[in-house]
């Protein structure tokens, strides 16, 4: 039979029932996330203090705004100052911290710097530093953009040194900032052949046998230095695809020098073969990268970009299981004129004016009640999920409808509720994140799913 969107998950479309089983999940959930490029360099630079501080507390506030406690920070290249017109794209010339050879400049790159620690002031509380491209004087082409023709370029004689470039920063940040990285990515996207010299962004191919080679200097060179804080994570690929081939071709060395698998999930379908990879070979897996922007021309209401988002998060929750999930830029530049990003701001002008999209109340559909800590609940039914948060005593359920209305009954199982009603919350066409109350009777509650809708039910005081 077939169920919403045409799957076949023997459910229908109305009156569905599902029950809710505490052993059909996992642990380890770490929370949601963002990657500050390229916004960080941005709004981090903002006059207007007032208007920062509000974007950061929609962001990274768990009361006032999407509670994303993961940041993932860019270590910029730094373009050629001789290339001119410079390519890329409003915010993505994020200075690098090494201009040229045997020089550092420690001042740069300040504005992401102010948004990386005022997330933390607010409660971010995992930090990774990952690299688009290393500096340009280090490169084959000369630009941080890519090679000309998208293939390798890192100059051979320059492995070591970008290992180095990458640990300094890591170190600097450790030892003036307070910040302890986590995990550090050498690599983003890096078999993909797109990364070509003038691109609009940072980006460098790196083949399979120079993806095993950067990550083995990498780690070395944090041993050296004594950052034993921090461990590396690989390979950032575009797709769960592409992550699990290159996993499948690293050898044991390569393997053991990391610590995290990251994979983004724009595509590929082999999300339960890379969870088990990560479980035979004990590392911790994350999806560190996705962002949708729909199929509609530019809207702040835009919903093809929110019923993608929300069946990316269900669907990676259920089959990938990460321990976190990252979106990409939080804020997006409203010059582009798409539909990518929780809120909008013109990257140009830098005024501190910005506009809230539907995307940003679809995430905290998730992200405000599905909090680090809790365990992950897989349902029978594709569209929904499930978190249980034990310190909280607090069950989440989120579920997402395309088309048509639908009504599913959910029973609580094992579970005791202490509460005769829970608290419903519902993003549509017409609701941003619009509270209602919602009754439980005999260990059941029943959610009417209006189309094109986003759907959480909160229960408290609920114990197994």
């Amino acid at each position: 039979m077939s169920g919403i969107n045409g799957h076949d998950n023997g459910l229908t479309n109305e009156g569905a029932f599902i029950q809710i089983k505490p052993e059909n999940g996992y642990d380890g959930f770490e929370g949601w996330g963002t990657s500050l490029a390229w916004w960080g360099h941005i709004v981090g630079q903002w006059s207007d203090r007032d208007k920062q501080d509000e974007i950061m507390d929609l962001i990274f506030d768990a009361d006032k705004g999407l509670g994303l406690n993961i940041i993932r920070y860019n270590i910029g290249g730094g373009e050629n100052p001789e290339i001119q017109p410079n390519t890329l794209r409003p915010g993505g010339d994020v200075p690098g911290f090494q201009p040229e050879k045997g020089i550092w400049n420690w001042s740069a790159d300040e504005g992401q710097r102010k948004v990386l620690l005022a997330a933390m002031k607010r409660g971010a509380d995992i930090a990774e530093a990952f690299s688009n491209s290393p500096p340009y004087w280090m490169t084959i082409s000369g630009s941080v953009t890519g090679a000309e023709d998208g293939g390798n370029n890192l100059r051979e004689e320059c492995y070591e040194p970008f290992a180095d470039y990458l640990t300094e920063v890591v170190k600097h940040y450790k030892d003036v900032h307070g910040v302890a990285f986590r995990t550090l990515n050498p690599l983003n996207e890096p078999i993909s052949n797109w990364w070509k010299k003038g691109n609009i962004q940072e980006g460098a191919h790196f083949s399979l046998d120079k993806q095993m080679e950067i990550i083995k200097l990498t780690a070395r060179s944090l041993q050296l230095k004594g950052l034993t804080e921090t461990a590396v994570s690989a390979p950032d690929e575009n797709s769960v695809d592409e992550t699990l081939e290159m996993l499948h071709g690293y050898d044991e060395e390569t393997f053991n020098s990391f610590s995290q698998i990251n994979t983004h999930s724009y595509n590929g379908v082999q999300l339960e073969e890379i969870r088990m990879l990560a479980q035979e070979k004990g590392k911790k897996l994350w999806m560190s990268e996705y962002g949708t922007g729909g199929t509609e021309p530019h809207d702040h209401g835009d919903m093809t970009s929110v019923m993608e988002l929300a069946e990316r998060i269900i669907t990676d929750l259920r089959l990938l299981q990460p321990a976190a999930w990252v979106y990409w830029q939080a804020v997006e530049d409203e010059s582009a004129r798409n539909n990518w990003g929780f809120i909008h701001t013109d990257f140009r002008h830098g005024d501190g004016q910005y506009e809230m999209t539907k995307q940003y109340y679809a995430m905290a559909q998730f992200s405000k009640f599905i909090r680090p800590g809790s365990r992950i609940l897989w349902l029978d039914d594709r569209d929904s999920i499930a978190a249980y948060d034990e310190a909280r005593k607090q069950l989440t359920v989120v579920a997402h409808n395309r088309e048509g209305q639908r009504q599913i009954r959910y029973d609580l199982g094992p579970f005791v509720h202490g509460d005769a009603a829970a608290k419903l919350y519902r993003t549509s066409e017409l609701e941003n994140l619009v509270e209602a109350e919602l009754s439980i009777h005999s260990n059941t509650f029943t959610v009417n799913l209006e189309a094109q809708s986003v759907t959480t039910v909160v229960i408290a005081n609920v114990t197994l």
